[in-house]
């Protein structure tokens, strides 16, 4: 090699190596910044998987070089289920003998539970915590509907398959402020257990936090001892040597942003990959989400198709099947769930359930090796209900006028302008509760048969009672409470693959190019804020309320079927 040649890696290697060398140092500090996921077109940054996080802070925990975590969630936001996934996740990476610091800014409870699961709490000098406690509803359109013309007959004979309520009353029934006053008591309760355990405080004093404090800037988040520290990264290094007890200068990984980077590190960290050639064994994570529809949704007929393929591909000894859906058709559930069933005759499925899996959702899910949820993921409901919709004056609004013949006496019964002109007769109401009710014994009968329980004891938890994942796992529907990576977990060990084996990650659906490109573009538009739309469309983008007109357009689609569905869209937990 000639001299030049020699001189130029040489100059190469010592430009590089300020940025090499923190990879070789011990008790770095890996920065995981879950910030600024939004897609851009000009600068893809995209959002991160849960799997692909889970994976991130497994082999952190593994790795020799990290000696601790600072998550950074300062404008992280996520669902209550994922967040406590993320927590999960750092206990364990905990258990390891490592440290975690968490840096937050705007926090609310959920998020201030899974920051509670650090050695130490640093909040932004201008950050505000408010810890509110917990609230649930829904809107009810009943008036709405009757002002518009339009009637609903709601089609109920199971005491909490209360899916219909928000078209036909205008408050809570007794029935929900049971069963959702059930799910905010076992909420309430783990967050409760969760930040007392953390953070030394007795009931009486996190009672107090909730209902006489509820808001706390910076400043005063300290002095009541809820972080440890306030500033930014000058405060986290300052935390990192106290929890470690070093006065060693931290050096830094990045899994994430880097413009919204607290270390400002350019080391990246990544998922422990595959080797080139690997031929580890594989284990499937496929994602179903949506309402349970053969074609929107899970799309059930793909989805179906393709948990059965994988079953049958050499490498694969796993599935896990990651659920999101409140439900819909009967039969696209029953696809899903009797490829499951198919599926597991060769290789273990394992459904993790996210933010809700019932309803459909969870007769989807029933068949399943075994079945993990959070804590505070909704599922059960395991019911049928139907409504229908009518003409009670719309036409008369609208001016406009139906006529037609018939050969049938029910052939009328489809018969309008926009929507059936007339309600249902009390002969046809009795052939509907025939329908709900032989679909509900068959629901509640397949429940028994998978999870090897008494029919007595299905229907002790059925007509349609919502359950946290705590209730769930205390009334027999799921084996175990858990997140992703626990469902992940529980694959390996029923296909028999050692902890200290490699295995290698595939994820389902393969996003598609064009998919990808489409959702850049559509990003790209609605960042642009309000700017430039018309003054009808900038109303309908503040008031519409966009999940409901959904729901009312996917029951009226469907109108009078008996569906396994659980309206969630539509209500909300603060």
């Amino acid at each position: 090699m000639r001299l030049n040649g020699k001189i130029w890696i040489i100059g190469a290697c010592l430009l590089m190596a300020p940025k090499m060398m923190p990879l070789f140092a011990q008790d770095m500090f890996l920065e995981l910044n879950l910030n600024n996921q939004a897609n851009n077109m000009m600068r893809p940054v995209r959002s991160r998987p849960n799997l692909e996080i889970f994976r991130v802070i497994e082999r952190a925990g593994s790795d020799k070089r990290i000696g601790g975590i600072i998550l950074n969630v300062s404008s992280y936001r996520a669902g209550m289920d994922t967040l406590w996934e993320l927590r999960n996740a750092l206990a364990n990476f905990k258990a390891q003998g490592k440290k975690v610091c968490a840096f937050i800014s705007n926090a609310d409870l959920d998020m201030y539970c899974l920051a509670t699961v650090a050695d130490s709490i640093v909040m932004d000098d201008l950050g505000i915590l408010t810890m509110m406690g917990y609230a649930w509803g829904r809107p009810y359109v009943r008036h709405s509907l009757d002002k518009l013309g339009i009637g609903v007959r709601e089609l109920r004979y199971l005491e909490y398959k209360s899916a219909n309520e928000m078209f036909t009353r205008d408050s809570l029934s007794d029935a929900d402020r049971r069963q959702y006053g059930e799910v905010l008591d076992d909420i309430m309760a783990i967050t409760r257990g969760t930040v007392t355990g953390a953070r030394s405080l007795t009931d009486e004093e996190f009672d107090s936090l909730i209902n006489d404090g509820f808001m706390f800037p910076a400043k005063a988040a300290a002095d009541r001892r809820l972080v440890d520290r306030t500033g930014r990264k000058a405060a986290v290094i300052e935390a990192i040597k106290e929890i470690t007890g070093s006065e060693k200068a931290a050096s830094f990984a990045l899994y994430g942003d880097l413009d919204s980077s607290l270390t400002g590190s350019i080391i990246p960290y990544r998922p422990a990959r595959a080797r080139w050639l690997d031929k580890s064994p594989v284990i499937a994570v496929i994602y179903a989400s949506g309402v349970t529809d053969m074609e929107q949704g899970i799309a059930a007929w793909t989805l179906a198709k393709t948990i059965r393929d994988l079953s049958e591909k050499r490498r694969v000894k796993a599935i896990v099947l990651r659920i999101n859906s409140s439900g819909g058709s009967a039969e696209a559930a029953d696809y899903v769930a009797e490829a499951v069933k198919i599926a597991k005759r060769r290789v273990p499925v394992v459904v993790s359930m996210g933010a809700v899996a019932a309803s459909g959702g969870y007769w989807a899910s029933m068949s399943a090796s075994h079945i993990t949820a959070s804590p505070v993921t909704l599922t059960g409901s395991i019911g049928v209900i139907g409504s229908w919709f009518y003409d009670k004056g719309m036409n008369d609004k609208l001016g406009i006028t139906v006529d037609s013949l018939q050969r049938g006496d029910h052939a009328d019964l489809l018969t309008g302008a926009i929507l059936p002109r007339r309600d249902l007769r009390e002969d046809e109401i009795s052939r509907y509760r025939d329908y709900i009710l032989a679909l509900y014994a068959d629901f509640t009968a397949r429940v028994a048969a998978n999870r090897g329980m008494e029919l007595e004891r299905v229907e002790a938890v059925a007509q349609g009672r919502v359950f946290s994942g705590v209730g769930a796992l205390n009334a027999g529907l799921i084996d175990s409470i858990g997140g992703l990576d626990d469902a992940i977990r529980m694959a390996r060990k029923l296909a028999n693959i050692n902890d200290d084996m490699t295995v290698s990650f595939s994820e389902y659906p393969k996003p598609k190019f064009f998919d990808m490109m489409m959702e850049r573009m559509l990003s790209a538009k609605f960042r642009g804020g309000t700017a430039g739309l018309s003054p009808a469309a900038l109303v309908a983008e503040l008031f519409l309320p966009a999940p409901l007109l959904e729901e009312l357009r996917y029951r009226i689609t469907h109108n009078g079927r008996a569906m396994p569905i659980l309206d969630i869209e539509n209500t909300w937990l603060y």
